[in-house]
Formats: C-alpha cells, sequence, structure tokens
C-alpha cells in the first residue's frame, strides 16, 4: 500500500470521498453545456422536426457549393422550392457588393422571404426580426456545418411559425450569399435592400464545427435588454461575456458584423465542436450531431417567438444603453447583471477577503509578507507551467510534423486530460515544497491576491470577463470565512471537505470553460487554457496540498501518462478514419510559357502526389504571387508541370488621363474560362484611390493594393483607379490570377491523383505604360 499512500496518510476514506466529489462535479460542469439528446418523439406542426431537418439538409449538401457553382444554383434553386411549397413568396435579391474593406466583390443571389406579423400594415421601421444564415460553402467542404444546417433551422422555423397564428412582428429569413469570400451577401441586403429599414434585430447562426452546444458568443453594443431577453427566452442557453471579449480581440468576421457595424441590434450564434469538420470535405450531413443541429433548431424558434411578439424599438442602441456580463451557469440559466456593477462587486468581494485574511491572522498568524511570497510564487508557477507546456507542445509538433496538419482537437482532448492532470502534479508538488517555509493558508492567500488584482483589473477594463474572477472568489472567501468561524484545523479533514465546498462553484464553472478554450484556439495554444487551469487550481491549494498528503503523487502522473497514451491512439484512429486530404495546385503563366505544380503542404506526399519527383524543391514563387504579395514569403514544393491550355485572364487598359495631380487609369478585367475568383493586385507603387463596377474600393493610399472578384459575370468588371501623375511608366503592373476549384473544361489530358483537393490558377501581367 506504500506505493498509493505516503506514511503521512490519516484519511483516506475522506482523500477518495473527495476525489471521487471532484470528479463528479467536473463532469457535471462539462454534462451541462452538452445538448440534450434528440427527442424521439413525432413534432407537432408547430415544432422543429429534427427528422425533415436532417433530410433537408442531406439534400443541400450533396454537391460542394462554392459561390457561382453548379452546385450553388442547385442549392438555391432547392431553397426556393422549398419556401414556395411552405405557401412562402421567396425573392432572389441579386446585386453587386463589396467588402468594406475593399478586399472582396463579387455577384451575389440573396434568399429573402418575408412571415407577415399582426403588425405588418402599421406605418413604422425597425419591425421585423431578421433570421440569417449563408447558403454558400468554400470550395473544399459540402457546407453542412457551416452553414447548411443553420440553413434548414430556417426554413423549420418558417413552417413552425406559419402554423401557428401570426407573431406582432414580421419574421425576415436572409439566406445570404457570398458569406465565405467576404460577407458579400449580407454586405449586398445591408446596402441596397429595401427591407433594411425595417430590420429591429438580428439573429445570425453560423459554426465552425458539427457538434456540441450552439453558444451565443456575441452580442451587440449596448446589450443588457438584449441579454435579459436571451434568458427568458432561451434559459438554458450556453453563453459568457468572456467569449465576447475575446472575439472583439480577435481578426473574425461573420456576417453579422455587417448588421453590427449598421448600428442593428442582434446575437450572433455558433457550434465549435469538431473543428475537423471546418472547411474540409468531412462537413457532412451524416457527421452533424443531431443533439447538436436540434438543439440550433428549438433555440431559433424560441427566439423568433420570443422577439417576435416583443417591442423591437427597446432594443435599439442608445447613448446611455448598457452591456451585461452574463455567464451560465447549471441550474441558475444564464446570470446576468449590468457591467457597470462590476467594480462595486469587486470592492465587496476585496473586502471580505480583507476580513478573511484578518481573523485568519489573528487566529493562525497568518503572516503578510510570507503570503506576498506565495502570491510572488503562484505567478511564478502559472507563468512557468504555462510557458513550459507550450514548449512542450511545440517540441511535440518538431518530433512529429504530422502534428502540424492535425485539424481536430476532439480526438486530443485525451492529451488535454494528461497535460491537465500533469500540470495539477507540478503545481501541487510546489505548492507542498514551498510548505516548508510557507504554510498553505499563507499559500492560498497569495493566490487570492493575485485573483483580487484580476479582478479589478478585469472589471475595469474588460468587465466582461470579471465574473471569471468575482464569484469564484467569493465563494472561496466564504468557505474560507466559515472555517475561520468553525475553528477547524488545517489539515483535518473537515477542513478538506470545506475547502472543497468553497471551491465547488469554481470546478463547476471552470471546466467546461477550460475545454471549450481548448476547442476554440487549438493546441497550438495549448497554454492558454493550460493557465486558466492553474488559476482555479490556486484558489484550492490547501485541498490540492492535503491530497497530495494523503496520495502519492505517482498515481496522478500514472493517470497523465494513460491519458497521453489515450490521446494518441484516439489521434491515429481518427486520421487514418479521416484522412487529411493533399492539396494541389496548377498554375499557369501563358505569358511567360511556364506551367508549375505547387504543394503547400510542409511534408511533400509523394507517394500520392506522384508529379513530384525527387527533383521537386521546396521555394517562394514570387513569380507566381507577386513580390508584394503575404505569400509570397510562403513556401511551396514546386515542379514543371504540362500546359493544358487554361485561358489567361483579360486586362486591357480602357483610358489612361491625368486628372489634377492624378493619373486615372481604367481598366477592363474578364475571365474567358468564367473562374471561381479573380484575384487583382496592383504592383509596384501606391494605389491613391480605386473603384470597381462604380463600387468604392479604397480612398486611401496603398503600397499593396490587391481586391477579388467572385462570380464575374462574362462581360466581366471595370477597374477604376488613381496613381501619381509622376509614377515612372512600366514601373507599375497589374496582376490579375484567375482560380479554378472544379476543372473548366478548357484543362486538356491533366491528370490528378484521386483525394486531393485540386485549385488551378492562371496568371496575366500588364505593365502600366
Amino acid at each position: 500500500m506504500h506505493f498509493f499512500f505516503p506514511a503521512t496518510a490519516k484519511h483516506r476514506f475522506s482523500m477518495f470521498a473527495i476525489l471521487i466529489t471532484i470528479v463528479t462535479l467536473v463532469y457535471f460542469g462539462l454534462e451541462s453545456v452538452q445538448p440534450p439528446a434528440p427527442l424521439t418523439e413525432t413534432p407537432k406542426a408547430d415544432q422543429f422536426s429534427l427528422s425533415a431537418a436532417q433530410a433537408q439538409l442531406q439534400k443541400i449538401t450533396q454537391d460542394k457549393h462554392p459561390i457561382a457553382s453548379a452546385g450553388h444554383t442547385k442549392v438555391r434553386e432547392y431553397l426556393l422550392a422549398e419556401l414556395t411549397a411552405m405557401g412562402l413568396t421567396p425573392e432572389v435579391h441579386r446585386t453587386f457588393a463589396s467588402f468594406e474593406k475593399g478586399t472582396a466583390n463579387g455577384q451575389v443571389q440573396n434568399i429573402v422571404v418575408r412571415l407577415a406579423g399582426r403588425n405588418h400594415s402599421q406605418d413604422q421601421t425597425k419591425r421585423a426580426v431578421l433570421l440569417l444564415a449563408h447558403y454558400d460553402a468554400v470550395p473544399t467542404s459540402f457546407g453542412a456545418g457551416d452553414d447548411g444546417v443553420s440553413v434548414i433551422a430556417i426554413l423549420q422555423t418558417l413552417r413552425a411559425l406559419k402554423a401557428q397564428a401570426p407573431l406582432a412582428n414580421d419574421i425576415i429569413a436572409l439566406l445570404s450569399d457570398g458569406e465565405e469570400v467576404g460577407l458579400l451577401g449580407a454586405s449586398g441586403f445591408a446596402q441596397s435592400h429595401p427591407w433594411m429599414k425595417d430590420v429591429g434585430i438580428v439573429l445570425n447562426f453560423d459554426n465552425r464545427g458539427n457538434a456540441g452546444p450552439v453558444m451565443m458568443f456575441e452580442p451587440s453594443a449596448g446589450n443588457g435588454k438584449l441579454i435579459a431577453s436571451l434568458a427568458q427566452a432561451v434559459p438554458g442557453v450556453i453563453s459568457n461575456s468572456m467569449m465576447y471579449e475575446v472575439y472583439k480581440a480577435l481578426p473574425n468576421d461573420t456576417d453579422f458584423t455587417v448588421f453590427r457595424k449598421q448600428g442593428v441590434p442582434g446575437l450572433n450564434f455558433a457550434m465549435i465542436q469538431n473543428i475537423s469538420s471546418y472547411h474540409t470535405r468531412y462537413d457532412r450531413a451524416d457527421l452533424i450531431s443531431p443533439a447538436s443541429q436540434q438543439q440550433q433548431g428549438q433555440m431559433m424558434l424560441q427566439l423568433a417567438r420570443h422577439f417576435g411578439n416583443q417591442d423591437l424599438s427597446a432594443y435599439q442602441s442608445s447613448a446611455n444603453a448598457e452591456d451585461h456580463v452574463y455567464f451560465s451557469f447549471p441550474l441558475l440559466g444564464l446570470v446576468h447583471y449590468p457591467a457597470n456593477f462590476a467594480l462595486t462587486l469587486a470592492l465587496i468581494i476585496a473586502a471580505l477577503s480583507v476580513a478573511v485574511f484578518w481573523m485568519s491572522r489573528k487566529r493562525s498568524q497568518v503572516r503578510i509578507v510570507a503570503s506576498l511570497g506565495g502570491a510572488v510564487s503562484f505567478i511564478l508557477i502559472i507563468v512557468g507551467i504555462g510557458f513550459l507546456t507550450q514548449q512542450a507542445w511545440n517540441l511535440v509538433f518538431k518530433l512529429s510534423p504530422a502534428y502540424l496538419e492535425m485539424h481536430d482537437q476532439d480526438t486530443g482532448h485525451y492529451y488535454l486530460l494528461g497535460v491537465l492532470v500533469m500540470s495539477a502534479v507540478i503545481f501541487g508538488l510546489w505548492q507542498r515544497w514551498l510548505t516548508r517555509w510557507i504554510r498553505a493558508k499563507e499559500l492560498a492567500f497569495g493566490a487570492a491576491m493575485v485573483w483580487i488584482i484580476l479582478l479589478f483589473v478585469t472589471s475595469y477594463r474588460f468587465p466582461g470577463a470579471s465574473f471569471l474572477f468575482a464569484w469564484p472568489l467569493a465563494a472561496v472567501m466564504l468557505s474560507w470565512l466559515g472555517l475561520e468561524l468553525m475553528k477547524c484545523k488545517d489539515d483535518s479533514a473537515s477542513s478538506a471537505w470545506i475547502y472543497l465546498a468553497g471551491g465547488a462553484f469554481a470546478i463547476i464553472l471552470s471546466s467546461p470553460l477550460v475545454l471549450l478554450f481548448n476547442i476554440a484556439l487549438g493546441f497550438h495554444s495549448l497554454g492558454v487554457p493550460v493557465i486558466l487551469f492553474i488559476l482555479f487550481l490556486g484558489l484550492v491549494t490547501p485541498l490540492l496540498v492535503w491530497i497530495l498528503q494523503e496520495l502519492r503523487a505517482r498515481i496522478f502522473l500514472i493517470a497523465g501518462a494513460f491519458a497521453f497514451a489515450f490521446g494518441a491512439i484516439a489521434t491515429e484512429n481518427f486520421h487514418q478514419a479521416h484522412p487529411i486530404p493533399k492539396q494541389l495546385v496548377y498554375i499557369a503563366m501563358p505569358q511567360q510559357q511556364h506551367s508549375f505544380w505547387l504543394a503547400p503542404q510542409r511534408l511533400l506526399d509523394r507517394k500520392t502526389l506522384t508529379m513530384f519527383n525527387t527533383d521537386a524543391i521546396q521555394r517562394t514563387v514570387p513569380e507566381v504571387l507577386g513580390k508584394e504579395s503575404a505569400r509570397s514569403e510562403w513556401k511551396y514544393w514546386v515542379t514543371k508541370a504540362p500546359d493544358v491550355g487554361i485561358a489567361a485572364p483579360s486586362v486591357r487598359i480602357v483610358s489612361d488621363q491625368i486628372l489634377g495631380d492624378q493619373r486615372e487609369i481604367v481598366a477592363h478585367i474578364s475571365s474567358p474560362d468564367q473562374a471561381s475568383n479573380v484575384r487583382i493586385q496592383i504592383e509596384g507603387g501606391k494605389v491613391l484611390s480605386a473603384k470597381l463596377q462604380d463600387q468604392i474600393l479604397s480612398t486611401a493610399a496603398k503600397d499593396k493594393w490587391v481586391t477579388s472578384v467572385h462570380a464575374m459575370a462574362k462581360e466581366g468588371v471595370t477597374l477604376r483607379f488613381q496613381i501619381a501623375k509622376d509614377q515612372a511608366p512600366n514601373s507599375m503592373k497589374i496582376r490579375a490570377t484567375d482560380t479554378f476549384y472544379v476543372m473548366p473544361a478548357s484543362a486538356k489530358n491533366l491528370l490528378v491523383p484521386t483525394g486531393v483537393d485540386l485549385v488551378m490558377q492562371t496568371v496575366t501581367l500588364v505593365d502600366i505604360p
């Protein structure tokens, strides 16, 4: 038994009971964020039907359907037919739209339909709820999770609403086009559709996975009333305001971004689990989680009914509109309160902490200097474990480069478990070693000092994240207060149970957050969830030290090793069943009479990509991408390819004139083989301003000017741009690149291995005289 228990162990039964309780709390926390099991009974006419939704999703994901493809046209025709069969009158909103940053443009075909409410005839604006999802997909995907499942949920919501008495407000459904290439459909609707003025609130559904909880991750600003309504409409919604704080710092956009920037209030929803499906051939209907699909459909219907009967003018932003701090917690639902209360709450919790510290200092001689030392050691161990964890994972990438291609974090959750167990052991042993000089309670108060600092920083600067430090710290301090009032011995089993009672809130709250951070950020940022985990461990330092006194650390090390082994097995099995497709790029430069094969993979699979012989080299290709392109520094495997006769894009200078101190050039660009998109770059100088099809793309001077045109009409587009009048002749060039994801009919005798994602490009370079 000495293998399991040290000689100092006194409370073996209590120790096992506490461990079982901790595991139960973790399980409870993780399960609380999972979608409920799918319903088995037959739904009523006014309810979401999972079976009908699954059948419809299968229909629109049979083929890959990027914008302007044949599959895209089939999906649009199917959706129009389904809406018409419901007795609705859908419209196709055709418009040429540009992304606000000027980097993407295209002809889009949105599907819009309106379900009239009881107040439809009243002369008022902002009276409609907009349900939003996009029906296009990326070229490499079947678009089931991103975003077909949401499109079908909208169809099911409209069907269910039509089977009941009308709501007070209108319901507008926008199935947007061109989201994947630059939010073009949403931008076009916001810019030119007459119904835009009627939109009082927008509910956007988009996904970065095919399973897990459907989370509300982004509200509009001044969201207090929105969050209160969300809590009322969907009591079990999974959300927290820290997601919003993190998302604001990331360079990500969805269709919701367009409406948020227009000042339209709304909420943004997504499922993010199983990222292996995201933008890959595994984004199929049969791999969508039925539980998640049902949760999304039911949630959408609940939201439509709730906001469909609200006074939508109440949600319009005003100068004094307040944000809320909010978080989901089992049995409590969505807890929320005004963000301006965060600092007051921080002061109350800080005062409680000072009071508990003072009581402890009087009773057990807790020392201020030792507690400060505990705070410093806590910061050092957080930084140390976080850094070493990230470096260890980076070493794994170096030793096994195949892991760089690993797209799926969910099979790697065993790795996360192993990392967390190992981190807990290292942290616990470090704290236990420090007890030679600093008492466990002093170490705990040191950690609490760090928490109080973080609480005040977040309450002031990032109030949406303040709940993470406020409520766990408050619960722990109340338990410590109980210990002082009951005068329990620090190393007794009863004290351990009280420490656990105080930490229970933190365990339940942190368990899903650590997992979701790992899913959202991936293993390339493994240090982030580990740091969050160590932060929470700091609050239960006395309990952790007590457990390691009752049970040998080697038990946890063995458990961590088993978790790593399971992670390796699960990852290998997953990638054998779901191999990552090889990418292959064919480049033709007819002007230079050159054609290339390019492979962007770090490891070249010569067995599959047989055209790359032993002479193939890995290098940059600025002649293809342009020296000023960000991708010109990327390294590709390069080898010669045959000329298969694909036409290059046409670039023709229409006019060139001096206007004041500027030179205006008008160019016409077209794609003879109707490419999926045409990238246009102007190289060798500054572009002062530019328009495409009379859409303003840029008004400030840019050195590296680039834009893309998607779904280009046969007649092409007109680009009008200004440069400096004294720009040297022939120093600037227009580079146009056609990109094909489906082999054009003009390609002759091009043999491509099966199981690869092929991209074909042709390049034209034209001097600006």
